[in-house]
């Protein structure tokens, strides 16, 4: 769906077409909102980016719409996520070489240890937050998650309206659709893989 389909959906659901009460402006901001807190709570927006090594250089800039990592790679192979207190250095005199490990800081993505060759490739997988939406922008999450959207902007609705009962039949409805997203969003990273618990240390969280 457009984001203008999801605003015609909310109020028609709403019986609110042509009702300047609820602003364009509100409702692309919840149409945000509820994106932002899938992303958030489920991580449904996947992408990828690429940078080039420079050699001696060793900080490089990183997504800032990004909220986690998935995967780092550097030259087609994986690296392993560090903290910056992790940094292996030998005296003040900077490792040289072929990265293996990352950690994140100050949206600075920083490599261990420092490459030595310039020109090779940086491939960064990440979960993102989504961007502002308005009438000619893309919704960023799947497909399958643009009705629940719905439901959380009807919670808001009828909060604005004064309808506390109603807010809160609407709020419990996006609840569930959350769970299930994440549910979802979950078993699609799954994919064939088996059910297993993952090491924490897989993930490394922007700015922590």
């Amino acid at each position: 769906m457009t984001p203008q389909q999801v605003n015609d959906a909310i109020r028609q659901r709403y019986n609110a077409e042509g009702d300047t009460f609820f602003g364009e402006a509100m409702i692309w901001d919840l149409i945000y909102q509820g994106q932002m807190i899938m992303a958030q709570e489920a991580f449904v927006i996947e992408r990828k980016y690429t940078a080039v090594s420079v050699a001696s250089t060793r900080e490089y800039d990183f997504p800032t719409s990004a909220i986690s990592v998935r995967r780092i790679e550097y030259d087609g192979k994986k690296m392993l996520p560090v903290t910056v207190d992790q940094d292996p250095k030998t005296s003040t005199t900077e490792v040289s070489g072929t990265p293996g490990e990352y950690a994140v800081w100050n949206n600075e993505l920083i490599l261990y240890p420092t490459p030595s060759a310039s020109g090779d490739t940086i491939t960064i997988y990440t979960y993102n937050e989504p961007q502002p939406v308005t009438a000619t922008s893309t919704l960023e999450i799947p497909t399958e998650y643009h009705l629940d959207l719905i439901e959380f902007a009807l919670g808001s609705l009828s909060a604005k309206d004064g309808n506390g009962a109603m807010a809160k039949y609407f709020d419990e409805r996006w609840f569930r659709c959350l769970e299930r997203v994440k549910r979802t969003a979950a078993k699609k990273r799954r994919g064939d893989g088996l059910s297993v618990v993952r090491d924490e240390n897989t993930f490394s969280v922007v700015g922590g």
